[in-house]
C-alpha cells in the first residue's frame, strides 16, 4: 500500500530554515566555495583508478574517526559532507570507511531527536547548528540504503527508512507547484521569509528518491520527484533562463529568492549533476544546463548573474568541469574527456562532486566513457 505525500505534508505555510543571528542562511554555502586559492597542499592524483582515487580521497578528508571534514570551511563537518563520504564508500565497496562514517555520523550529528540530523558540527564545539539540511538528511539516507542493498545489512535499511520518513514529513504541498521539499525543518517559510517558500533546487537529490523508493516504498517518492523536476524546469528565471541557487515560490512563477544573490552558482551546479544521474532522466530538463554548456570549448562553466545573463565569475576549480562533461554526455552522447579521469583534490567540495560525476558517468552514462574510475 503505497502512502500518500498528503498525509505528511501541511500547508505551504509550514516549511522551515537555518537561523544564524536571527537571519535564515544556507546550510551548504558556507563561505568559502567560491574562493579561488586557500592554504594547503595542492594534492593531484595521476592515475585514474578507482583505488587510488578514493584513497587519496581518503587520505585528504577524512579523519581516523569517521568524520569528513570541510578543509575550506574551518575543518567543519556537516550533514552534507558525511552523506557524500558514506555513498562514496559504498561506490567503492568500502566498508570499514563506511562503518566508521556512519558511526560518527550517528553519534554526533543525529541529535535532534526526530532522525534528521542536525547540519553544522566545529572542532571543539560540538554541534553550533540544530537545524537539518535536507539534502545532508538525503544523501545519508541513500549511503544507508545501498549499503544495506550491498552488503544485505537490515539495521543499515531500517536507519535509512527511519531517516526517510522524518524527510516526509517535511514535505509540503501547493497548489501551485505540487510537493515542495524544504531546505530544513524551521525558516524558510512564508512566515519566515518575505518571499517563501523557498527552496534550494539541488538539494532535491533525485537519485537518492529512487533508492529510497526500494527500502520506503509506502512514500509516493514518484510524485515528490515528478514535482521536484516540474519546478526545475519552471525555474527559467531571468534572461539567462537558469535557476539560481535559492529560488522563491511566492508566486505562481518562480522567481531569484531575495535573501540571496541571483546567480546560478556553487549549488545550483547539482542540479544536472543528480538529473544525469537520476534513473527516471528528464531530457527536457536536463536540456536546460546542455545547451547553455554545448559549445564550451574548456568545459569550466561561469556563476551567472541569473537576472541580466551576466558572468559573475568562473567555477573557481577545475573539478566543476566534470558536471559540465557528464551533461553533456547525457544530452548529446559526448564522449567523457580523458583528462578529467583525474581528479584534484585540493578542496572537499568541488572534488566531491567531481567524484560523484564519475559515479553518475559510470551507472547511467557508461557510453560517454571507457574505464571509469568510481566503481560500483
Amino acid at each position: 500500500m503505497r502512502i500518500d505525500l498528503r498525509q505528511f505534508v501541511l500547508p505551504v505555510v509550514a516549511v522551515a530554515a537555518f537561523v544564524c543571528g536571527g537571519s535564515p542562511v544556507s546550510a551548504q554555502t558556507v563561505a568559502p566555495r567560491q574562493v579561488a586559492a586557500l592554504a594547503g597542499p595542492q594534492v593531484t592524483q595521476e592515475a585514474p583508478s578507482a583505488a587510488n582515487l578514493w584513497q587519496k580521497y581518503k587520505e585528504r578528508f577524512i579523519l581516523a574517526d569517521g568524520r569528513l571534514q570541510d578543509i575550506d570551511n574551518g575543518r567543519i563537518s556537516h550533514s552534507e559532507g558525511q552523506g557524500y563520504g558514506m555513498l562514496l564508500a559504498v561506490l567503492n565497496d568500502d566498508r570499514a570507511t563506511f562503518e566508521r562514517m556512519w558511526g560518527w555520523t550517528a553519534e554526533n550529528l543525529f541529535v535532534r531527536g526526530d532522525n534528521l540530523a542536525a547540519w553544522r558540527w566545529r572542532p571543539e564545539q560540538g554541534v553550533t547548528d540544530r537545524n537539518n539540511a535536507t539534502d545532508g538528511d538525503l544523501l545519508i539516507a541513500w549511503a544507508l540504503a545501498r549499503a544495506a542493498r550491498k552488503w544485505n545489512l537490515a539495521g543499515h535499511a531500517e536507519d535509512a527508512r527511519q531517516i526517510a520518513f522524518a524527510v516526509a514529513q517535511l514535505v509540503r504541498y501547493s497548489p501551485a507547484y505540487g510537493y515542495i521539499l524544504p531546505p530544513g525543518a524551521n525558516g524558510f517559510d512564508e512566515n519566515s521569509m518575505k518571499d517563501g517558500p523557498v527552496v534550494n533546487l539541488s538539494y532535491s537529490v533525485l537519485p537518492a528518491f529512487d533508492e529510497l523508493a526500494r527500502i520506503a516504498p509506502e512514500i509516493d517518492w514518484a510524485s515528490l520527484r515528478s514535482s521536484s523536476v516540474e519546478i526545475i524546469k519552471r525555474s527559467r528565471i531571468g534572461k539567462a533562463g537558469l535557476p539560481s541557487d535559492w529560488v522563491s515560490l511566492a508566486a505562481n512563477k518562480p522567481a531569484a529568492a531575495h535573501f540571496k544573490p541571483a546567480y546560478f552558482g556553487y549549488d545550483a551546479i547539482r542540479i544536472p549533476l543528480y538529473l544525469a544521474w537520476s534513473q527516471s532522466r528528464d531530457s527536457e530538463a536536463l536540456a536546460i544546463f546542455g545547451e547553455r554548456w554545448k559549445d564550451q570549448q574548456d568545459l569550466r562553466p561561469v556563476v551567472v548573474d541569473v537576472i541580466n545573463d551576466r558572468k559573475v565569475e568562473n567555477f573557481w576549480d577545475s573539478s566543476y568541469r566534470a558536471v559540465v562533461a557528464l551533461t553533456r554526455c547525457a544530452v548529446y552522447g559526448e564522449a567523457f574527456p580523458a583528462s578529467l579521469q583525474k581528479v584534484d583534490f585540493s578542496h572537499y567540495y568541488p572534488s566531491t562532486l567531481h567524484m560523484l560525476s564519475l559515479a553518475a558517468l559510470r551507472e547511467r552514462n557508461s557510453e560517454c566513457g571507457a574505464a571509469v574510475a568510481v566503481r560500483m
